[in-house]
């Protein structure tokens, strides 16, 4: 009973965060690696990042936006069909828990377990994920979301060189310049820097758009683009 309430307590959890593209992206390079091999002779996934971390950590710095949100749609496509088939068939959801607590590596489940018993905590008071994270750890993400898909739609425009994120002068040296622009801000006055939204619950809102991507890059039209450098 135990170890179902820990499962599906977890799995709840997991329901409500927001996708998590580094573990989508080392699960199917896990899967791709495993692909060819028998049951008994497949990699296990600690032993797969330990072994690869530093070519895993090359290839995803290099990952566009575009190919980041394909992983973002296998993740919740896996999510929606694991929950089906949990409705369906309840006796999938005891052989999903005998599995997770059997075929993971001794270590790997340790650190599992902590995790999940603080989830479960935090769940049941009623928190926010992001609430159990530091704030400057979710500005940071804020603007690693910003950066990253201003590359992509920087080397989708094919422009030369590399275009840092100017928050101080960005409607001169981002938008007017480079003819992109960041819509659907959701927050109120203009686009500025993570740091500088107010609290940690602007900071959650702005994290919770970027990551969904109702707030994302568009590159301007030429039309576009004199018609905000004439209005300001």
């Amino acid at each position: 009973w135990t170890r179902g309430q820990l499962f599906l307590k977890s799995r709840l959890l997991q329901q409500r965060q927001g996708v998590n593209l580094w573990n989508g992206f080392v699960r199917a390079k896990l899967k791709e690696a495993n692909e060819d091999r028998e049951k008994g002779e497949r990699i296990k996934l600690t032993e797969f990042i330990a072994r690869n971390k530093k070519e895993l950590d090359r290839i995803y710095s290099k990952l566009t936006f575009a190919q980041k949100q394909v992983y973002k749609a296998q993740i919740l496509e896996a999510r929606e069909k694991k929950q089906r088939t949990a409705q369906a068939n309840p006796k999938a959801v005891r052989h999903d828990v005998n599995a997770s607590f059997t075929s993971m590596d001794r270590e790997f489940l340790d650190h599992l377990t902590i995790d999940v018993l603080m989830n479960i905590v935090i769940a049941d008071e009623g928190v926010t994920p992001n609430r159990q994270r530091p704030l400057n750890k979710l500005i940071s993400e804020c603007r690693t979301f910003i950066q990253d898909a201003l590359k992509s739609i920087m080397h989708k425009n094919k422009t030369k060189g590399s275009v840092k994120m100017n928050y101080t002068n960005y409607e001169r040296q981002i938008v007017e310049h480079h003819g992109v622009e960041l819509v659907n801000w959701p927050l109120s006055g203009p686009v500025r820097n993570p740091s500088k939204v107010g609290g940690r619950s602007e900071v959650e809102n702005l994290w919770a758009a970027l990551d969904k991507g109702t707030c994302h890059w568009v590159t301007l039209s030429d039309d576009e683009r004199q018609t905000w450098m004439q209005l300001n």
